[in-house]
């Protein structure tokens, strides 16, 4: 039998099942060591990220008629390459390469940034070189049969820890296609991004501003990605829509940022540290520029002179010339929104499975919002425990444990028990403790009956406990509803609940 988790004057949190939720991480595990172990002290981690961002923010889906395999280089782990050489596959995988005073952190002697991709047709046919699977050569055979296509490129990296010089593990950083050259009249744009996309105060107004495929994509009327010269997001926000679409209207491919980083920190959007420093909603544009002689450029020129027959969507909607997006020439551009919420906070997400139990040096411990607010009429009681299926931290270190819809706890109000992995061998229980100089009251009348469980978690069928007892514990534990329990006897144990005081003797 199982019973819910109460406790008085306060309503149990009702749990969700959520969907997993992944987060990109550059692996830093201890790989082989570096011959020159020197550490950049003038560097931190952020330095080293924004770096490796803007290395994975130069490749994107392409079309295959631009992707011709000359050579090995950096094709498999075993032709791994350094920065440089990566950079100069002008006529391979990168799309657009990144300025090297960018790249520079990785280059040099401290990072020593290794790189290599491998890539897996779709008949599952894996090229990394000769090592595992085929050769430049053999991809690019391949690749001239269209039922080869798309092909899968995955990107991989290592590089040296800033805290002992040593290589880390390879580790994928950047995913994305090779398509088929497609010989149909492009009839239909899918503009993909996200709208609104919700950002902290005081956070960088750059975050805002990167473009790669997992946030921007152009899709076509099977939904492939289009490949494009440029995906352009400039550093210029506005303070209503219709603003935003008019500079689109003027000045549909440069200089669309009318609104510069002195006027709008004038109007508190942000400072010159270009950090948004007021909640509210900006607006900013996304522009495409097609390629020459692609599908994109022919079907916008077209549209130009006769939108009939062409289709325009944004977010798999159908868009309105003038009013959802504007074109001219070779371009196309949307507008989209910058919420700035008023909490400081920007979560991280990902989902967990365990049981927090709160601490006992206040009665009750108060719970937090989606938005990080307190919730002013519900609370946790001391020594509970509660299921979790999610933990958060914030660009601070703050971390929190969901427990309910929309409800979270702080980390440190608790303890965290992940009852897949604590090593507990006793029965169905975790978390099993021992206790001294304690009971379990049974509140009255004495007719209540207080039912018992073994150490299996299952119900006793020939006992009970009566009310208005007390009864000595020797241990306690949670169970698998993540309900305290309390040892009365070999093999018997007591839910904590409504009527049951965990007391000292």
């Amino acid at each position: 039998m199982k019973k819910s988790i109460k406790y008085a004057g306060i309503a149990a949190a009702t749990l969700l099942t959520v969907a997993p939720i992944a987060a990109p991480v550059v692996s830093q595990a201890a790989g082989t060591p570096a011959a020159d172990t020197t550490v950049n002290k003038n560097a931190d981690q952020s330095d080293v990220d924004k770096a490796v961002t803007d290395f994975t923010n130069q490749f994107g889906d392409r079309d295959s008629d631009d992707v011709t395999l000359t050579d090995n280089t950096a094709l498999g782990e075993a032709n791994a390459t350094d920065i440089t050489t990566f950079q100069g596959i002008t006529n391979g995988i990168i799309k657009t390469a990144t300025t090297a005073d960018k790249l520079t952190l990785l280059n040099d002697a401290n990072q020593d940034a290794q790189v290599y991709y491998t890539i897996t047709d779709a008949k599952g046919n894996l090229y990394d070189g000769g090592v595992n699977g085929g050769t430049f050569d053999q991809y690019n055979t391949a690749a001239s049969d269209d039922n080869y296509l798309p092909a899968t490129v995955n990107v991989y990296m290592k590089y040296k820890n800033l805290s002992d010089g040593k290589f880390g593990s390879f580790s994928k950083v950047a995913t994305f296609k090779i398509n088929a050259t497609n010989d149909n009249e492009l009839k239909t744009v899918n503009a993909k991004f996200t709208t609104p996309m919700n950002v902290a105060k005081n956070s960088k107004t750059a975050a805002t501003r990167l473009v790669n495929a997992a946030n921007v994509s152009l899709l076509d009327q099977d939904g492939n990605s289009l490949a494009t010269k440029s995906v352009s997001i400039p550093d210029g926000y506005y303070y209503t829509y219709s603003a935003a679409m008019d500079a689109a209207k003027t000045q549909p491919v440069t200089g669309l940022g009318n609104v510069t980083t002195s006027d709008i920190s004038q109007n508190d959007a942000k400072t010159a540290t270009d950090e948004f420093k007021t909640a509210g909603t900006y607006y900013q544009t996304v522009t495409y520029e097609a390629k020459a002689n692609s599908a994109l450029q022919t079907m916008l020129q077209k549209f130009t002179t006769d939108p009939t027959g062409y289709t325009v969507l944004v977010n798999g909607k159908k868009a309105a010339s003038g009013y959802d997006f504007v074109t001219s020439g070779d371009t196309i551009t949307f507008v989209r929104a910058i919420n700035v919420s008023d909490n400081e906070a920007q979560w991280t997400t990902t989902d967990t499975t365990g049981v927090v139990t709160t601490k006992s040096d206040s009665a009750y411990y108060t719970l937090k919002n989606d938005e990080g607010n307190t919730i002013t009429n519900r609370a946790l009681a001391k020594n509970s425990a509660w299921k979790t299926n999610a933990v958060r931290t914030d660009q601070n270190g703050n971390k929190q444990y969901r427990v309910g819809a929309s409800e979270w706890i702080d980390a440190n109000d608790v303890t965290f028990s992940d009852k897949a992995t604590d090593g507990n061998t006793e029965g169905a229980y975790t978390d099993v403790t021992d206790v001294t100089n304690m009971k379990v009251n049974l509140a009255a009348p004495s007719s209540f009956i207080y039912m018992l469980y073994n150490d299996e978690g299952k119900q006793v069928t020939s006992r009970a406990l009566s009310g208005d007892s007390n009864w000595a514990v020797d241990k306690k534990a949670v169970n698998a509803d993540g309900v305290t329990v309390y040892r009365v006897a070999t093999n018997e144990w007591v839910q904590a609940g409504t009527g049951v005081s965990f007391i000292a003797r």
